[in-house]
């Protein structure tokens, strides 16, 4: 019993499928290829159509992009509507899509860097080092008391 089980573990299709690793430009899951998969028995082998790819009007539901009666695919979470996107653009596309943006947005930092005007007023100043006297400002203190102890300008 354990021996039959274990050898029907082994025999899946996805041990019998070898992985191939290429360099493609969309995705794998529109590709239109039929499998065969020996598991499936009397339901129809359909080919890998994604539903993403079908067009948005027609369809008796147009949500999932079906038709009444029609067949499911065996993968339907991975080939439905639902599923996560597809993607047809390369990906040098995109890093030039980010690049673009990127550029876009330092050179309007940079425009409004030049172009922001100064204090249309003088800034404030206090007699006696910030008024420190007069805020009871002590040596050795570890927060000055002054008005704007800080300011540099």
């Amino acid at each position: 019993m354990l021996r039959s089980s274990t050898s029907r573990l082994l025999s899946t299709r996805l041990i019998q499928r070898p992985v191939v690793m290429s360099a493609r430009t969309q995705s794998t899951l529109d590709t239109g290829e039929v499998i065969q998969d020996p598991q499936i028995g009397d339901y129809p082998n359909l080919p890998r159509y994604s539903s993403q790819s079908r067009g948005p009007f027609g369809w008796d539901d147009p949500q999932d992009k079906r038709n009444f009666g029609e067949a499911v695919h065996e993968e339907d979470e991975i080939m439905g509507v639902w599923a996560p996107d597809l993607h047809t653009y390369s990906p040098f596309k995109a890093i030039a899509q980010l690049t673009l943006f990127a550029g876009l947005f330092t050179a309007f930092a940079g425009l409004v860097y030049t172009s922001y005007p100064e204090r249309p007023a003088v800034k404030r100043t206090y007699p006696n080092d910030g008024l420190k006297e007069s805020l009871g400002y002590r040596e050795g203190d570890i927060r000055p008391r002054g008005a704007r102890p800080d300011d540099s300008e």
